[in-house]
């Protein structure tokens, strides 16, 4: 079986300085990918390639056998791809369900008025997926660092995504809103999703994926099945040298 995605010999500069360098990774559907690094080892850049912010200098992306070079997010959003960031993309001053319908608003014929009832129904559902028991009227300003960020994550399940990526997801979420969150990213693997997962948290990492990626200076250290990985051996390939203690 073909994988859903892959990057090819992906390199990034910015300002001359290599962001990424021959970077290859291929991922199965209905998988979940561990990608880790230090600060500053390319994943981010990597994943807004993916995502449509940046653009690589060269090399290419496959996505479902086909070329894949998206222009713009929206651009990756049509094509099925969800990017839950660490820093939130939320507007405080309105609610959750606009939050979540921001750029597709349910409307109704023939003057395209939104469905409000629609909206609100939909969002009901969402936040239920998500775990999150609050009104779907709730101005999102009010709502705590880890409630923001389960609304991001309902806002990508809104889409319809079928690779959702998640960053840092688990920085302002609660015990119960994270062992949440990997119950959600559980379910996206049995319904086939994909799933490409960042975290410093090496523990979740191997707890939570298939295959495990390294990045280190924009290059990938090693790619492979979850089961040849140690906590020790991600660390000794992030930093470059073998670990031979860890520090509580």
């Amino acid at each position: 079986m073909s994988p859903i995605l892959k990057f090819e010999n992906i390199s990034k500069s910015f300002y001359g300085i290599k962001a990424l360098e021959n970077v290859t990774i291929a991922q199965e559907r209905g998988t979940v990918l561990g990608l880790v690094g230090e600060n500053g080892a390319g994943k981010s850049t990597l994943m807004n390639i993916l995502a449509g912010v940046f653009r690589a200098d060269s090399g290419q992306m496959i996505l479902n056998d086909d070329l894949f070079a998206p222009q713009s997010p929206m651009d990756a959003k049509r094509a099925g791809i969800a990017f839950i960031h660490q820093e939130l993309n939320l507007y405080s001053n309105l609610s959750i369900a606009d939050n979540i319908f921001i750029n597709n608003f349910p409307t109704v014929s023939p003057f395209r008025l939104i469905n409000k009832k629609r909206m609100l129904k939909r969002t009901g559902e969402l936040l239920e997926t998500v775990g999150l028991s609050t009104s779907p009227k709730t101005i999102v300003g009010g709502l705590s660092p880890g409630e923001k960020q389960l609304v991001e994550i309902a806002k990508a399940f809104s889409t319809g995504a079928e690779i959702f990526i998640f960053d840092e997801p688990t920085t302002s979420l609660t015990h119960r809103e994270t062992d949440r969150l990997f119950a959600l990213i559980q379910q996206l693997k049995n319904e086939n999703a994909t799933v490409i997962y960042i975290s410093h948290i090496l523990q979740d990492v191997k707890d939570l994926c298939d295959k495990i990626a390294v990045l280190r200076d924009g290059k990938l250290i090693s790619s492979s099945p979850n089961e040849d990985y140690t906590i020790q051996r991600m660390i000794s390939h992030m930093v470059g040298r073998k670990i031979n203690r860890l520090f509580p």
